[in-house]
């Protein structure tokens, strides 16, 4: 189950926006503390998020960040979040805003400056004209971290970059490639349904992926932003075993229990040849950081193993038009079938060793 090689224009759809303040100048200023690593945390009122109807954030969650233009200008994620009263900001939260906040008192002159002026504006929404900031006042301590800079060109990666997952990665691996293959039609049509679609993606990666990695199979990128299953020769049964023993799980985010998916799995494994090869089962890039040549760098790895093992190499993909883009890479298609059950059309693909 293979995934685009991003090799398309970066977009910045599949991440929900955001910026700091509003557009203007004190966004820009903000904007570029950010992307220096000056500015590692920001703060905002509760309410705010409330009469927005924005979740708050999350360690892991992913943004992408914008500036006075809207223009995208990097990829950040949450490390850590918490609610606090207003008087319990602490210094260290304070100095790391990257404004020059000595101490948590002058972060609470600025900030009520800043709030204060937005206050008429909150009162109308709220429909609470008395409403006011007081010691009281519950605010988001957000930290974050930039992952990927998306206003200047970065260097491509190299196989510095990869590095064999481990299961601490697997909760950052999980949401990167359940937005990769969100419209793959090979995960669609073993979920069944759309319904609650991006939720049970990530959970189908979580579930399926964690003995994978355990197994030495999952490999990921510097900054999380690429994944890879790569499976060695003589691995079919014990993934099959691995893939049995996690049915289960997989069952109870699928709404027939996992019929469709355990047929459609048995079908794929069906059409493996009997010679030893390796199979690249899962390649995936974060949407937003196509482009990057994070897909390529993955692929190369993967063809390297097989090439010096001298054996050859196993995709399947769902989508006709990677096709063309792997073949870029020596591989060929084997076989084109139709899934059983009205099931997508699969490609089958190998890349023998040179």
């Amino acid at each position: 189950m293979a995934q685009d090689l991003a090799m398309t224009p970066r977009t910045s759809v599949m991440l929900p926006r955001w910026g700091f303040a509003s557009p203007g100048r004190v966004r820009d200023w903000l904007t570029g503390l950010a992307l220096d690593g000056v500015k590692t945390a920001t703060t905002g009122l509760v309410v705010e998020y409330e009469l927005d109807g924005d979740a708050l954030p999350n360690p892991g969650d992913r943004q992408v960040l914008v500036d006075s233009s809207e223009r995208p200008v990097a990829i950040v994620e949450t490390t850590s979040c918490r609610v606090v009263r207003l008087a319990d900001v602490d210094d260290a939260h304070a100095r790391d805003e990257g404004e020059g906040y000595e101490d948590a008192a002058a972060f609470r002159v600025a900030h009520e400056r800043f709030w204060n002026g937005c206050a008429d504006e909150i009162r109308a929404r709220l429909g609470d004209p008395g409403w006011h900031l007081d010691d009281d006042t519950r605010v988001v301590l957000e930290r974050f971290r930039v992952l990927e800079r998306l206003d200047i060109p970065a260097p491509p990666p190299t196989a510095r970059d990869i590095r064999r997952a481990t299961a601490a990665d697997l909760p950052r691996m999980a949401p990167v490639l359940g937005r990769a293959f969100r419209d793959d039609p090979m995960v669609r049509w073993c979920l069944v349904t759309d319904e609650d679609l991006a939720s049970r993606m990530q959970a189908h990666f979580e579930a399926a992926d964690a003995p994978f990695t355990d197994a030495g199979w999952m490999w990921t990128t510097a900054g999380g932003l690429g994944a890879m299953c790569l499976m060695p020769p003589a691995s079919t049964d014990a993934e099959r075993a691995l893939v049995d023993g996690d049915f289960p799980e997989i069952g109870r985010f699928v709404p027939d229990g996992g019929a469709r998916y355990n047929r459609f799995w048995a079908w794929i494994a069906e059409q493996s040849p009997d010679e030893p090869h390796w199979l690249l089962d899962q390649l995936a890039v974060e949407p937003d950081a196509h482009g990057r040549g994070i897909g390529a760098a993955l692929l190369l790895h993967a063809s390297g193993m097989a090439q010096a093992a001298g054996q050859p190499i196993m995709l399947e993909t769902g989508v006709g038009s990677n096709v063309a883009l792997y073949e870029r890479f020596g591989f060929r298609v084997a076989l084109t079938a139709d899934a059983p059950d009205g099931g997508p059309r699969i490609w089958f693909m190998r890349r023998d060793p040179a």
